[in-house]
Formats: C-alpha cells, structure tokens, sequence
C-alpha cells in the first residue's frame, strides 16, 4: 500500500492530519520489535519513503538513522539486508545524513560487505555503486579506496553456489539448447541522428550501440543471469575506475598481481574479471602494463577451465582499443593481430559458453577496429562461417551480431567477389529455411541489413528474393494483427517482425539507390501501400521504422511517392508533435519531410510549408527539445528554405539565432549543405532577417571544415550582400567576433 499509494498517503485528512504523520513514527518504534518479521517490514516499509522523498518522513530523518543503525548488528538475516537497503536509500536521497558519519558509515559497509551470507554481503555491496554514482559525494570516498577496492576484488571471486550453477566444462557444443535458453530479443528501430551522419551517407543509426557491452556486470554470465556479489562487486569497482581514474591502481595493482598469479583458478578468475573492470576507467594507467599482460589473456583462451576461457577473452576485448590504437611500436602486428588470431580461435571452441564469450568479445573488438579491420576480413568470415556449422541456437544469435558488426565496420571493402563468395551462401541458406516466426528471423534481418549497407550495389542478385519475403512478412504481420484486433481469441504476432523488415527494405533501397526503384514499384507498389499503414500504426517503433523508410524512398524512388504525396504528408505532419512526446518518431518524421521537401520542389510542397512551420519552429526553439530532434529540425526548415524560400524566408528572425546555434556543432556532410544553402536563399530573400543571429551565423559558417564548391560560393556571396548592406558598420560588426574567427571569414569567404 506505501508504494503504491505513497502520494494519496501525504493528503491531509478531513481533520487536517496526514496519515503518514502517524503512520510513520510507529513504524520507526517497530524497528526494534521482539518479532523480527516486524523489524524487517517496518526498516523496508518506511525506507520507501526516503526513497520517495516523502515530505512527511523528512521531519523524522534523524530518528530514521538512528533507529536504523541500532540495527546494525542485528542476528536476523532478512533484517540486515533491510539494513543495507536503507543505507543505500539514504545515499541516493538523503547523503547530507550519512556524511557527518561517513568513517563510520563506511567501516560498517566494509564489513558487511564480507559478510559470510553472500547475499547480505551483496546488499552490502550495492552501497559502493551508489555511492560512486552520486558525483557530489564520490571524492569523499578516497580516504577510504585502499581498503574498499581489496574488499570489491575479494567479492569477486566464484562463490561454492555460483559454480553449482556455472561451472561444467563439457564439450557441449553439440548440445541442442532449449527455447527457454535464449533471451528475448527487441530490435531497436532506426531512429535518424546527425552524429552518425558524419560516417553514414543517410545519417541513419540503429541506435543499438548504447547498451553495455562495456558493463562489467555483463560478464559473460549469461546462464547465471541473477545479480549477485561478484556482479555487483565487479560493477562497482568498473564505476570506481570511472570516478577515479588511475587513482585507485595503486590498490588493483598488488591485488591484481597476487590474483593473476594465484594457482586456483578461482581466484585467477576473479582477477581476470577485475582486469576488465578497470579497462574503461584506467585505460591509460594501465597501458604500460599491457604489453606483458595482453599476451597472458590471450593465453588463457585455451585455460583448462571454461570459466577462465570466457572471461579471459571479455576482458582482453576491453583492451582492444590499446591493442588496436596503443602508444606502442607496430601495435596492430604485435597486439592486435595476435588477439584477433585468439579470438577466432576461441570462438571455435567446443564449450558454448566460451563460444559465446569470444563470439561476443570479437564483435566488441571488430567494432573498435572499424575500417583497421579490412586486411583481415578473409580469415573472420572463414571463420564466421564455420561457426554457423558449430553452434545452437543461442549463440547463432551473437553469431549474427558479429556477420552485421563485420560489415558496419569494413564497408564496402566486403563489396570484392572472394568475400561475397565466402559469405552469402551461408546466409542465404539461413534466410531459406527459417520459418517466419523463428526468434532467429530478427538477428538475421538486422545482420543481412548490414550487409546490404556494405555490398551496396554488390547486394544487387540477392535483393529480389529477400526483397519480396520481407515485404511479405510486413503485409502477413499487419494482416495478422488486424485480425487479432478483431477477434481476442486470436494472439496477435509480434510486430517487431515488422520493424525489422521495414529496416532491412530501408538497407536494400540505401544499397542499391535509384536501381531500387524498380523492386518498390513491383505489385502495384504494395510497399508503398504498407509504409502508409505503418505510419499510422499504433506502435511508436513501427511507425518510426516506417519514417526512417519512407526517408528512403523518397531520396531515391520519389517518381513513386510523388503521385501519393497528399495523403502521405496528411498522416506525416501531426507525428511531428510539438511536444515530442514520441521522440524518435517526430525525429524520423521531421528527418523525412526534408527528404521530400529536396526531391518534391517549391510547387508541390506550397501546401505543406505553413503547417510543417508551425511545428518545427517550435520544436527547434524549444531549449528542451533533445540535441538529436533540434539538429533534424533545423535541417529540414533550411531544406524547406532551399526549396520555398518566399513562404520560409519572411519567419528567418523567429528561428535564426537557435538555428545557427544548433547546427555549428554538427560535422559536415550532405544534409548540413543543403540546409545551409537553405540558410543562405533565405538571407538573399530577407537579408534582415539575419541580423539578430549575425554572429551566431558567421560562427557557424566558420565551423565549416571542408564546405563543398556550390556551397562555399554560396558563402562568399552572402558575406558579399551581407557586407554591402552593411556598409560602415561591416567593421564594428566584425571586431564583435574573435580574432579567429575575423581571419577566418576574411581569407575563406574574402569578406
């Protein structure tokens, strides 16, 4: 009842008294009840409202903390675990009442965190991951480093549970895995990001590469998927590392080297994992150190445990980067080569756990190495492709992963027929003979995604039939879900499907470009028809994917979305919402307007100007509106201006400043050019409109690194009419600007 109803709970009663009033203070003389049932619940209950910032409870705080630590050795299990879950509450909202005692504080958390009850000992332990995320209080922390990093190191070590869980090391490789061994799966649709533009010629990211693979919590324990000590010791020292940087080597280090050399595996173990834990954060402390520490990681690839193997191979991909970039000399032949020839090695290995941990860890450091990994594309795939001969369904998942991380990171370099060759039997094969609601159909899709992004036209022989299943299954899955919607004894399919074919046809359209056309036109356009019924699809991921595509179609297919415009544009404007209570959404609907707006031309898009106007102005203005949306908005009103600048130039005042603003941090590519050309029509047409944002725009126009030649004309032009309306004043308006910045316009734009 407190956490749900905790703010009904606050109301003044008809009497004028809150019930937590009275609520609260009895809960507090149950802390030192007889039963400790009672005690447990009433620490647990009312820690919810320090959690909730309960202004009832803040009178009460003090009594709270006293209460609370005349508990602190309390002979009840589930009481000290209260115990420790109020101190971490206490951390994250109330911190001013543990600082005055914080030695204390920590003496007690440091002991507890060794608790011999594992699980006390991880509540315990959720303190130092709190406390080292609160940036306010982490430096109060460093007095204390040399005895909570050895206790952290100590946590890390397998308990006599954990391997009744975890540790076989069978050649299971043969092993069919059950359906109940594979997690779900969420595709994450494409959401448009300028940032990404700078190394995508569409801009398009799929905003995939967020998630942790650089947690040390993540730690290949798959199996064991519970949170437990040595996760969350391990979590806690990587967030350490982060706060404090090469600061606290001087306590891993002795730890580490005691570990690492240590005859029981366990203990080996745990120093491997904490190796990696400290990568993010102590990367340049620890570089001197890992030229004789890599080769032992690699070594330990083929330990005789398969525990030591797996962790072995994620926490050498944490070092990846120093492998691949390193200060030291013909790093990438000494370091580098060596770990991928591991890596490949390991991913053959006949456990799946270590499978997957190398399988995973060799995406990680493909990813890392970008185009540095070309000379070496031939041995991954023979590589890759052997390993869809050896492994069950789970791991052929990250297996996936690994095919499409290849592709992103080499490019068109997979575009020669010795790769092709090598690669897409095997894929295809998969796309063949997988059912359509196979949980593999969605790491397949994303994976022949990236291929299709990478072969470009190279992908052309096999854009047919992939082509006509995918739009097939988008018209299966919306047919399905309608009737499902009809009749609830029906279950509807997971539209997911749908997001995942939408992005993969998206890919297809990118790669082959305007050759694209005649596939979409195929069937009376159904694919048309389909991406209309996605826009106005309940679910916000499909009629994000459906944007993104429809961006797509109209770069490079537009004579087929032409004769569709008027209802297009009628169901595209309202998803761009002020409010952009569908973020990603109105990023990928305002992305695509600009897109038609360049192929559309000032007649046909006369009608929609003014609308889409009252949307995006807004939004661009709006200083809450994300980074993303702001940058795709201000791109697309330059865009619009480029093609209708007598409708868009007469407003250029009521958006120039924060227009200007936004878009001088964005890197150069395409997008950015037209819209600045659409900047620079507009300030033909209305050159006061500029004048309030003058020298916002010149210091946009000097963040121009490499300015194409139509737009670099566009520019000495400009400040050619710009300094001529001037007149007298052009100095004084120039001294406003840095010196930099005045040489700069005076040499690129002779102004």
């Amino acid at each position: 009842i407190c956490e749900e109803c905790d703010q009904e709970l606050e109301e003044p009663l008809p009497d004028g008294t809150r019930p937590l009033n009275v609520m609260i203070p009895k809960f507090l003389t149950f802390f030192g009840a007889e039963s400790p049932v009672l005690r447990e619940y009433a620490i647990s209950t009312t820690t919810l409202f320090v959690t909730q910032r309960s202004e009832s409870m803040q009178p009460m705080m003090d009594t709270f903390v006293v209460e609370l630590f005349k508990r602190a050795n309390d002979d009840n299990a589930e009481v000290l675990k209260a115990v420790c879950k109020a101190v971490v509450a206490l951390v994250e909202s109330r911190p001013d009442k543990l600082m005055p005692e914080l030695e204390n504080v920590v003496n007690y958390m440091i002991h507890t965190t060794q608790h011999s009850d594992p699980d006390i000992a991880m509540e315990a332990c959720e303190f130092w991951l709190s406390f080292c995320e609160q940036e306010e209080l982490v430096e109060s922390l460093k007095p204390f480093l040399n005895r909570v990093v050895p206790t952290l190191m100590r946590g890390m070590v397998y308990s006599d549970e954990d391997l009744l869980m975890l540790d076989h090391d069978d050649n299971d490789a043969v092993v069919p895995d059950s359906d109940q061994d594979i997690r779900p799966r969420h595709h994450r649709a494409r959401t448009h990001d300028q940032h990404q533009a700078e190394s995508n010629s569409d801009g398009v990211s799929d905003n995939g590469d967020d998630e942790s693979d650089d947690e040390s919590d993540d730690d290949v324990d798959d199996y064991y998927a519970e949170w437990s000590l040595r996760k969350c010791s391990a979590a806690s020292l990587d967030v350490m590392s982060t706060a404090f940087g090469d600061q606290i080597l001087e306590f891993v280090l002795p730890v580490l080297k005691e570990e690492l050399a240590s005859d029981d595996w366990r203990v080996k173990e745990a120093g491997i994992l904490a190796l990696g834990a400290i990568a993010d954060g102590c990367m340049a402390g620890m570089g001197p150190h890992m030229p004789s520490l890599l080769p032992y990681l690699i070594q330990w690839f083929k330990h005789e445990k398969a525990l030591v193997r797996s962790i072995a191979c994620w926490s050498a991909s944490r070092y990846g980067k120093w492998a691949i970039y390193g200060a030291e000399p013909n790093t990438m032949k000494v370091y580098f080569e060596p770990l991928l020839a591991g890596l490949l090695e390991a991913m053959m290995d006949n456990n799946k756990r270590v499978q997957e941990a190398a399988c995973s860890a060799f995406a990680t450091v493909e990813e890392d190495a970008g185009p540095y990994m070309a000379p070496y594309i031939q041995p991954v795939l023979e590589t890759l492709v052997r390993a869809f001969g050896l492994y069950q369904r789970k791991n052929l998942i990250i297996l996936y992963d690994a095919v499409g991380t290849l592709a992103e990171a080499v490019g068109a370099e997979l575009n020669q027929p010795q790769y092709v060759q090598v690669l897409m039997p095997t894929i295809l094969e998969r796309w063949k003979n997988l059912q359509t609601y196979d949980q593999h159909m969605f790491p397949l899709f994303e994976c022949l995604s990236a291929i299709a992004l990478g072969l470009g036209a190279g992908f052309t022989p096999y854009a047919q039939t992939i082509y006509e299943r995918s739009v097939q299954i988008v018209g299966e899955t919306l047919h399905l879900c309608q009737q499902a919607a009809q009749d609830p004894s029906l279950d509807a399919p997971n539209k997911d499907l749908v997001i995942v074919a939408l992005d993969l046809i998206s890919a297809i359209v990118q790669a082959l470009g305007e050759e694209s056309q005649a596939l979409i036109a195929q069937h009376n356009g159904v694919a048309l028809q389909l991406v209309g019924m996605c826009m106005v699809d309940p679910e916000t991921d499909v009629r994000q994917s459906a944007f993104a595509l429809l961006g797509d179609l109209a770069m490079y297919c537009f004579a087929l979305v032409s004769p569709q415009l008027e209802p297009i544009m009628q169901q595209l404007i309202p998803q761009i919402d002020r409010g952009f209570s569908h973020l990603n959404v109105c990023n990928n609907a305002a992305w695509s307007v600009g897109e038609i707006a360049l192929k559309a031309g000032e007649e046909l898009m006369t009608p929609y100007v003014a609308p889409l106007l009252e949307r995006l102005v807004p939004l661009l203005n709006n200083e809450n509106t994300p980074l993303t949306l702001a940058e795709n908005a201000a791109i697309t009103i330059g865009r619009l201006g480029l093609v209708s600048p007598a409708q868009v130039a007469p407003n250029l005042d009521a958006f120039a400043q924060r227009w200007c603003y936004v878009l001088a941090s964005v890197k150069d590519n395409d997008e950015k050019s037209s819209a600045f050309q659409g900047m620079m029509t507009m300030i033909s047409a209305n050159p006061p409109g500029i004048s309030k944002a003058f020298l916002m725009f010149c210091q946009a126009a000097v963040n121009w690194q490499t300015p194409d030649s139509r737009l670099m004309d566009m520019f000495v032009q400009t400040f050619a009419g710009l300094k001529q309306m001037a007149g007298s004043e052009w100095e004084s308006s120039m001294a406003m600007l840095d010196p930099q910045s005045r040489q700069l316009i005076k040499e690129r734009f002779n102004a």
